[in-house]
């Protein structure tokens, strides 16, 4: 799976990323680069400062929204 460790360091960290709930985060590797205001500014400053090496940008919440989605759904 992709961004493993990113995703653990994310958990580990989230207490004290909840001072900055509904911005977002850039996590690479074990590393916390920062939060910011948009996903736009988050994404922007992951790419300046990782290039093409594997990064996340996520939106911090003390609550994962969960989406669901069936195969029975049928067109009307």
């Amino acid at each position: 799976m992709a961004l493993e460790k990113e995703i653990e360091t994310y958990k580990r960290e989230l207490p004290s990323l909840l001072k900055d709930e509904g911005k977002f985060v850039v996590i690479h590797g074990d590393e916390v680069e920062g939060s910011y205001d948009t996903y736009e500014d988050a994404l922007k400053i992951g790419y300046g400062k990782f290039g093409l090496k594997d990064f996340m940008v996520k939106k911090i919440q003390a609550t994962e929204r969960m989406l669901f989605f069936t195969r029975d759904i049928c067109p009307i």
